[in-house]
């Protein structure tokens, strides 16, 4: 049985649902940055803010993310898996010299100290 959430099942699936309800290109990444805004914006409330995070709000927001990035993957015929495997190979190559040349700057950003 293929995997119900998969990526790719999960553009198929989202295409069938929006069927006839596609953005034009430019309309599909404007609805994509206006998502990720929405997402940026339940994140500045509550860390800068103090403001509680809502967690659902915050779930359903990145979800809307994930619909935007499946419409164009559909509009530009991308294979979402194909891409995401690749992108896991190029992150297990590049994370250790990331990691040697990084670490230690974001753990002073997070405001972390060393044990």
């Amino acid at each position: 049985m293929a995997d119900t959430h998969s990526l790719e099942s999960l553009r198929r699936r989202f295409d069938g649902i929006l069927h006839g309800l596609h953005h034009p290109p430019l309309g599909s990444s404007t609805a994509l940055a206006e998502e990720c805004g929405e997402v940026a914006r339940l994140l500045l409330d509550h860390h800068a803010y103090g403001v509680p995070l809502n967690k659902d709000a915050l779930a359903a927001e990145l979800l809307d993310v994930v619909v935007c990035v499946c419409e164009i993957a559909s509009l530009h015929d991308i294979d979402l898996d194909a891409a995401a495997a690749a992108k896991v190979e190029d992150l297990e190559e590049r994370a250790p010299r990331w990691r040697d040349e990084l670490a230690e700057a974001l753990r002073r950003a997070r405001g972390e100290t060393e044990d």
